[in-house]
């Protein structure tokens, strides 16, 4: 009967418990435009519910650490686009290098102004100078021996591309698509009609 009670009052103690919330790393955050981003310790998931490894618990964390650390500024505000180790990522885009230290990634009809690469007990949260649709990554800020970690996921941030400043690829159609039209009016000849 102890040994029931025993177990019973552990269980009511792990679920007391409050799982450890992510950290910023003092000394290896400046800011998350920053090169080097901004280093965490503890978990990042897709979970909006605000506790412990959510996305939401590494925003409130950063903005907090911004009230006493001037470079940090702004206040971040995280949207969810997904992540990779989401069941349906497939359908949202494609990243190249699981398992090891570095790749690319590429989103399908989405922009990311924010990327976050997680790495054993680590993650580092990177704002993009310039929001994105595709690029690279690697766990190269993610303290480990002297060595890179192995990715564990990537999760992304940002809008539906619908709403995103277009591409320079895009740009560079859209202008020659106009010449084209230019060049066809042009050539086009003109029928004039006089009255008697």
């Amino acid at each position: 009967m102890k040994t029931l009670a025993f177990v019973t009052g552990l269980g009511l103690i792990a679920v007391a418990m409050p799982a450890s919330a992510s950290t910023v790393i003092d000394g290896s955050c400046a800011s998350v435009t920053s090169a080097a981003g901004c280093l965490f310790e503890g978990n990042i998931n897709s979970n909006a519910n605000g506790q412990a490894n959510s996305y939401l618990s590494a925003q409130t964390a950063y903005n907090l650490y911004n009230d006493t650390h001037p470079s940090a500024n702004p206040d971040i505000s995280l949207s969810l686009l997904g992540s990779t180790d989401d069941a349906n990522f497939a359908s949202f885009g494609s990243f190249t290098g699981a398992g090891t230290s570095s790749g690319t990634w590429t989103l399908k009809g989405y922009v990311a102004d924010f990327v976050a690469v997680k790495a054993g007990n680590y993650f580092t949260l990177y704002q993009l100078a310039i929001p994105a649709s595709s690029g690279s990554w690697d766990t190269f800020d993610i303290p480990y021996n002297n060595n890179p970690r192995d990715l564990s996921h990537l999760m992304f941030f940002g809008q539906t591309s619908s709403s995103a400043v277009p591409e320079p690829a895009s740009w560079a159609m859209f202008i020659g698509g106009f010449g084209l039209i230019g060049g066809a009016m042009r050539r086009r000849q003109r029928t004039t009609v006089s009255f008697a």
